[in-house]
């Protein structure tokens, strides 16, 4: 019986023994020692916001990418208040105000014929030429613009765009001369509120003039302008197939709408002065 026990712990001691070596071998965890220190783990700024702030008045945009304000920003004398001195740009206001002093320039300033250039989100305020425009006269003009959800004030004019460029659901109010000036071909201007432009009281100034071809104007609401001037003016420079329906201008009797007749080169929806015309889908309304 003795024998029978040695023997029996003798085999359980080496059953022990084996598992132990098991274990140790499945288990082993090899060295404990970091291979270095800790690496970085949370985003970069650039990661965050890829975009280029704005946090100076008279900043030059000189390459392509996204911008934007980082706050209220006051022009300075003799200044544009920011400059787009290239294409593929994307400049947002982030709801800021763009606002001008005695003496300074335009508030945003298209510097040559660069294209895809999108502006948006904010205000422009009190500059001493144009809120928004490019260096008119010069020739070629930019192109593909687009300016949405701005309001631009007491400015002397409001938007100068021209070829091939939408300007959508902005306010454009109080500036001394046209809210909107299109000089070119192929622009859409479309549900805008124009109110007290051309406070100079002067022709040929309205809330949306036109001085080309091919454009679309739709949905707008003009009222306010100056007695002399006129709610849409699209006879200048002899444009042909500009297409203006379903806006309404009041305020300026005859002068509404210039000229105030279908012609033979431009398409102009019906006028409705009177609700009992109100049942022409592309009609103008003129009060």
């Amino acid at each position: 019986m003795k024998k029978n026990l040695i023997k029996f712990s003798l085999t359980a001691a080496a059953l022990v023994a084996t598992l132990n070596l098991q274990f140790s071998t499945c288990f082993a965890q090899g060295s404990l020692t970091p291979p270095g220190p800790p690496g970085p783990t949370m985003l970069t700024l650039a990661q965050i916001e890829p975009r280029t702030p704005i946090a100076s008045a008279g900043y030059v945009i000189a390459n392509p990418g996204p911008y934007y304000l980082t706050a209220n920003l006051v022009g300075v004398s003799g200044s544009h208040g920011i400059v787009i001195s290239t294409g593929n740009v994307t400049l947002d206001l982030n709801g800021f105000t763009l606002q001008g002093v005695s003496g300074a320039l335009n508030g945003i300033y298209i510097s040559g014929g660069y294209t895809n250039i999108n502006i948006r989100n904010g205000i422009v305020t009190g500059w001493g030429v144009n809120g928004v425009s490019w260096n008119y006269p010069n020739l070629p003009s930019p192109q593909n613009v687009v300016l949405e959800h701005l309001t631009v004030s007491a400015n002397v004019s409001g938007i100068w765009i021209a070829g091939a460029c939408t300007v959508s659901d902005c306010s454009v109010q109080n500036n001394q001369e046209s809210g909107i000036f299109e000089y070119g071909n192929g622009s859409r201007i479309v549900s805008n509120i124009l109110v007290g432009n051309n406070t100079a009281n002067l022709a040929p100034y309205a809330g949306i003039q036109i001085y080309g071809s091919n454009n679309r104007i739709e949905g707008n609401q003009i009222s306010g302008n100056g007695t002399s001037g006129y709610g849409i003016n699209y006879s200048q420079g002899g444009g042909i197939n500009n297409f203006i329906i379903r806006n309404s201008v009041i305020g300026l009797g005859a002068n509404n709408y210039f000229p105030s007749i279908q012609t033979s080169t431009n398409y102009l929806g019906k006028l409705m002065t009177t609700y009992a015309d109100a049942t022409y889908p592309w009609g103008n309304f003129s009060y």
